[in-house]
């Protein structure tokens, strides 16, 4: 199966990759200064605003599916982000179904977050931030494409991701930071509760995913993939001192909660069939630890 990936330079396409290139012939869709590092031997078709070209480029290589990892993530964003959170989250996915409703693309499996959700027992949508609701938006325009082609779109969405090889300013990665440098790290007070999933379970989610919808199986429209329970702030900060064996030198409270702080993920939604995880945090930890 030809499958064409965006976002595969991030966190986790680049894992994602790693792991589906064993099974599959794959494909990337990338911007122009993308960093392929690592990625040379998989062919990529760089986007320049020519969606005619882009779906060419579908129908020459018989793409069968597409897994959408692409967006621009930004906690709390200034004016002069705005055009850039929508030219990512919104425009590029957009041009890109644009692209496979007219060709012989079969499905596109999008990646949601589980910050489309503020309030965390209720399944209505009420965006976390911008970037969260840029996310949301794509989903809203795919109705469209869906109502007027054959394609299938399905959206899987995430709570937080953790593993070897990060490069985001993620919490985990900024405790292994400080337990080298042994710096004081100002946090909040800390009582905020985090749903944390280990990079080699969600990849396995994607697999378990992209399995259903190549075998024309998945009816659904949207799942998502949580760990088995969430953690506060602090418990996270005590787990990983544990596994370390190193005291972190945290200040609790020596920054305020930020605007909308999620205190309790979203504890809604279907939770991906055929799929749970398998990575505890002490063992997901432990992996995080070994590699740099």
């Amino acid at each position: 199966m030809n499958i064409l990936i965006t976002g595969a330079t991030g966190f986790v396409g680049r894992h994602l990759v790693r792991k589906l290139k064993k099974d599959f012939s794959l494909h990337l869709l990338v911007r122009e200064g993308s960093d392929l590092t690592g990625l040379e031997d998989i062919p990529a078709f760089c986007f320049k605003e020519d969606i005619p070209a882009l779906r060419q480029y579908l129908n020459k290589e018989k793409i069968e599916g597409i897994v959408h990892l692409a967006s621009l993530y930004i906690a709390q964003h200034r004016e002069e982000q705005i055009k850039d959170i929508i030219l990512s989250n919104v425009y590029f996915g957009t041009a890109l179904l644009e692209a496979a409703s007219k060709s012989e693309v079969k499905w596109f499996l999008n990646t949601g977050t589980i910050w489309q959700n503020y309030e965390s027992d209720s399944p209505e949508y009420c965006p976390v931030n911008l970037y969260a609701a840029s996310k949301q938006a794509f989903i809203d325009v795919a109705r469209y494409y869906t109502a007027v082609s054959p394609l299938r779109f399905m959206t899987l969405k995430l709570c937080d991701t953790y593993g070897p090889w990060d490069t985001r300013t993620k919490i985990l990665a900024l405790f292994k930071r400080i337990a080298g440098t042994g710096e004081e790290l100002a946090m909040s007070p800390g009582e905020q509760q985090i749903d944390l999933l280990h990079i080699d379970d969600v990849i396995a989610g994607f697999r378990v995913l992209i399995r259903r919808l190549s075998e024309e199986k998945e009816q659904g429209e949207e799942y998502v993939l949580r760990a088995d329970r969430p953690y506060s702030l602090r418990e996270l900060a005590a787990v990983f001192e544990h596994v370390s064996g190193k005291k972190l030198n945290i200040i609790w409270g020596g920054r305020e909660y930020r605007l909308r702080e999620v205190m309790c993920p979203w504890n809604r939604g279907t939770v991906l069939p055929d799929w749970q995880p398998q990575i505890s945090l002490q063992e997901g930890i432990s992996d995080l630890l070994q590699h740099n």
